[in-house]
């Protein structure tokens, strides 16, 4: 056991090294860069122009640039929202997250489902009712519903400030990616991270005045067949070089078939700004494999407060990276507390397990890769989503429900032709996790096993680093990183555009349109509208180049993702539940404050220790920055328990509760949806059309859909029996059961290892007894006589397990216990002073270690991956429970002969 397979591709297995040669200078990426880009600009001014004088007539120009000609077939409208989806939360967030966090990165998965099942409630009703009463923003539903300014105003705020932040996460995305895509072989940026921002953000503004929303479809279509191919290229490829799994597979276990061992002293290393270079363990550096670097990410999350990390807590002497997120103020002050004891004299220690091969003997002397920030100190331990884990990935797939609300979204699927188009479009955008978030989360995995130490920035940037990777082994692998890291490039654009233009939008319709600028002509508020985009684009290039808190926080992707979810959640009474329940109009806005309030209250107060409480909070009365830190006078960190789900869905369920109590008071009372103060004069707009009928109401909206051959998959019993288990199987298969890492923390986890390594069976041979046990001074024979008595003798053998230990002056102080106990008491211990040995005792827990499924992934995760694959079977098939008029609606194709279109698209 522990001795790899060899097989037709090890030599390819080695990452490029900086001892392998020159990095590539990136002119095949340059170029394929600018030809690309051109297209991409060309394809936009040539839909400009061929619909040029066509869109004549003045009250139908708004719904020319910002609907296009609402004619386009389900090839087009799929490619668009694939690539609408498919920017800075697939492309950077999943390899980012994964990298650091593993398979519980599979909660970006199961949450693109939860969308999916958004949609198939929200959909096949609000397409009907938007085309039917021919809206020309997703917020004139809310003008229509509710003729209530105050509530239209204040959904429409909302709705823009998520796509500002959709902006700002795009655009944060491009500035970190494009100069680790252009390194030259220096290991300097080619192009500039400010201006390269700058100018992307100038052109996706020039190409919406140009064009408008026909233009940004086109391409669309371009951009997202390049994206596809992106996404399927650098799985492939990765897989090619790395094995199964795109990688990941063969990077488990610390017996993978990607391990090998660096000798970074070379100055070669040093001159790259490899990481492993400054690790106390250059010379022999591991790599290649999560089992040495960061071995939670094969073991079972935490079920509860998670703690692998806590034996490293207070013992580190290299100090805290304040620009972290898990650099707490427990952390700092736990701690300087500490070195305080003993500055720099305190050198951590391995034991020095003798192994029988050479292979084993590699492992055992080479020390871990140096600590990624999220297994810095606290490290996961300090991180939110990583305790209950089962409770954080639910929450994020409530979250993800909301972002059926996305306004381009919603601007798309208006413009679809018909309800046929919008189903195949629907249905395939279920499928896209297949061929794009899976991939992008197992090329994570396999960064962090195969690139830590070698590439900076690795964890933070991955997949800049897989690229760059690709790029530096030159030849076929060049090419296909050229292309794939355009597409890359090009999907961030192509998001940004549709972001902007939905914004744009929603401030030009109720704002100006239906407000400040009534009875302007569509032209005069367009170019004002157009004026706003280069306005808010500026705003959104200086937060994103200059905003301290994103560049210094590796989980800003999650974050902003987290309160985007948030805002669209305060929108969800009035753009979704009044399509089938009256809520009322008050109700709503009211509803709207108070979930704003709560959010806001709770990010204000999340370092406090009473009530609601977060990862970052911390006992105040524990700590006085009066007195001098000890052991009696440090910040402890609060326990989580009273939080579960995230802090944004608990204001989603204020606002929920608010709203519909409310409506039930509010129609008691007789109080309508609006005042006459607040009702609107262009209502009129919607209900004089011709096939409109009157004002808007559930009952209408009932008629509208009882329409001959309509069939709603919430209406099915089929279709609601698939959501139902769509629901179940994701939330279900989450990691609710079994124990927290199994069992082990970082240092039984090392010991776990070096017995699994050697073939010795320590936990059959360590009993109650021996976990009570302080550690005992390392000996270099304890494995070799345990497996010699396990091979040659029946009696009952010695428990071989130690702990490690630090060095301080001439004594040996163990630190890490046979099995998992609570750290405090050597702490206290330590704090006498002296030469003292451990005295805490054993919980009598021992690390079961990790179980992988066919050597590829570990139980919990498969169990997880088997639900989301059925429930993705499930929503296709409720998808298909859709029955709708396939032709045109008369309403949709008297708009198109309204502006003159042709039947481009057939």
């Amino acid at each position: 056991m522990g001795v790899p397979v060899p097989n037709e591709h090890d030599s390819l297995r080695v990452p490029w090294l900086p001892t392998s040669g020159p990095a590539s200078n990136k002119t095949v990426f340059f170029i394929t860069f600018g030809v690309l880009l051109s297209v991409s600009v060309g394809i936009s001014l040539w839909s400009s122009l061929s619909r040029r004088g066509r869109n004549t007539i003045p009250t139908e120009q708004f719904r020319w640039h910002f609907l296009g000609t609402k004619s386009y077939n389900a090839a087009i409208a799929t490619l668009s929202l694939v690539v609408t989806f498919v920017g800075a939360t697939t492309l950077t967030a999943v390899p980012d997250e994964a990298s650091t966090l593993g398979w519980f990165s599979l909660r970006w998965l199961t949450g693109a489902l939860w969308t999916s099942i958004g949609m198939l409630v929200i959909i096949p009703r609000s397409y009907r009712i938007f085309t039917l009463r021919q809206y020309d923003s997703p917020n004139d539903y809310v003008s229509d519903r509710f003729n209530n300014r105050l509530l239209s105003l204040s959904t429409s705020f909302i709705s823009s400030g998520t796509m500002v932040i959709y902006i700002i996460l795009q655009l944060f995305a491009i500035s970190q990616l494009l100069p680790v895509l252009s390194q030259g072989a220096d290991g300097q940026p080619i192009f500039d991270r400010a201006i390269t921002t700058w100018i992307i953000g100038m052109v996706v503004v020039l190409s919406q005045w140009i064009g408008g929303f026909d233009a940004m479809m086109m391409t669309d279509v371009f951009q997202s067949t390049l994206l596809i191919v992106t996404l399927v290229l650098i799985p492939v490829v990765v897989g090619y070089f790395y094995g199964d799994l795109a990688g990941a597979g063969d990077s488990f276990g610390f017996d993978c078939k990607n391990y090998f061992v660096l000798n970074c002293t070379q100055a070669e290393f040093k001159d790259f700004g490899s990481p492993c270079a400054s690790d106390d363990s250059a010379s022999t550096f591991q790599t290649g494999c999560v089992a040495y670097s960061e071995p939670y990410k094969q073991l079972h999350p935490a079920v509860d407060e998670s703690a692998f990390y806590t034996p490293l807590t207070r013992v580190a002497a290299s100090g805290c990276n304040e620009s972290l997120p898990t650099c707490t103020p427990t952390v700092i002050a736990q701690i300087e507390w500490f070195q305080a004891l003993a500055p720099s004299e305190w050198t951590a220690k391995r034991s020095d397990f003798p192994l029988p091969t050479e292979f084993g003997e590699n492992r055992a002397w080479a020390e871990p890769p140096a600590a990624s920030p999220f297994s810095t100190h606290l490290g996961i331990d300090g991180e939110e989503t990583t305790s209950r884990s089962a409770w954080g990935m639910m929450s994020f797939n409530l979250m993800f429900f909301s972002m059926a609300l996305f306004p381009h979204l919603l601007m798309k699927l208006m413009a679809v032709r018909s309800e046929k188009d919008l189903r195949i479009a629907s249905f395939s955008l279920t499928l896209c996790g297949v061929i794009s978030t899976l991939p992008m989360l197992l090329v994570g995995i396999t960064a962090s096993a195969v690139f830590a130490g070698i590439y900076p920035n690795t964890e933070s940037e991955v997949l800049g680093t897989i690229l760059a990777d690709m790029a530096n082994r030159g030849g076929w692998s060049e090419g296909v990183g050229a292309v794939a890291a355009t597409g890359a490039v090009m999907a961030l654009m192509s998001t940004i555009e549709s972001a902007l233009l939905s914004l744009t939008n929603l401030v030009a319709t109720d704002v100006l349109r239906n407000w400040i600028m009534q009875g302007a002509r569509d032209l005069s508020i367009i170019r004002i509208g157009n004026m706003f985009a280069l306005i808010t684009m500026a705003g959104c290039v200086l937060i994103a180049l200059h905003n301290p808190n994103l560049a210094r926080n590796d989980t800003v992707y999650t974050l902003l993702i987290e309160w985007q979810a948030s805002l669209l959640w305060q929108t969800l009474p009035v753009m979704m539940i009044s399509m089938y329940w009256d809520v009322n109009g008050w109700a709503c806005l009211i509803g709207q404050v108070c979930g704003i309030a709560c959010i806001a209250g709770l990010w204000w107060q999340r370092d406090a220790c009473h009530n609601w409480n977060t990862a970052y909070a911390w006992k105040s009365s524990s700590y006085s920055e009066t007195e001098p830190l000890g052991s009696n006078n440090h910040p402890e960190r609060c326990d989580t328990a009273s939080y579960l789900v995230n802090m944004h869905v608990w204001a989603a369920m204020v606002n929920l509760l608010v709203t519909c109590t409310l409506s039930i008071v509010f129609w008691n009372l007789d109080l309508g949806h609006s005042s006459d103060r607040c009702k609107m004069s262009h209502k009129t707009r919607y209900t004089t059309r011709k096939g409109a009928g009157s004002d808007l109401s559930v009952a209408m909206i009932r008629d509208i859909m009882n329409k001959p051959g309509t069939r709603e998959p919430i209406k099915d019993p089929l279709g609601i029996t698939c959501l139902v288990l769509a629901v179940a199987l994701t939330t279900l298969s989450l990691p609710w059961y079994g124990t927290s890492y199994d069992n082990c923390d970082i240092g039984s986890y090392t010991r776990w290892q070096a017995c699994e390594i050697t073939g010795v069976d320590c936990k059959a041979m360590c009993d109650q007894s021996d976990m009570e046990l302080p550690p005992t001074y390392p000996s270099t024979l304890k494995l070799i006589e345990a497996a010699e008595c396990l091979a040659n003798s029946s009696i009952l053998c010695n428990c071989p397990l130690q702990g490690g230990f630090f060095i301080h002056d001439d004594a040996s102080i163990p630190t890490w216990p046979t099995a998992n106990v609570s750290f405090d008491a050597s702490v206290a211990s330590l704090a006498i002073g002296g030469d003292l040995v451990f005295e805490g005792g054993g919980d009598g827990r021992v690390c079961e270690g990790y179980t992988l499924i066919g050597g590829l992934l570990p139980q919990w995760a498969a169990v997880a991956l088997s639900g989301w694959a059925l429930g993705v079977l499930c929503v296709g098939i409720a998808w298909l429970q859709w029955r709708c008029q396939d032709e045109v609606h008369p309403e949709q194709q008297k708009s198109l002969q309204h502006i003159g279109n042709e039947e481009f698209y057939v």
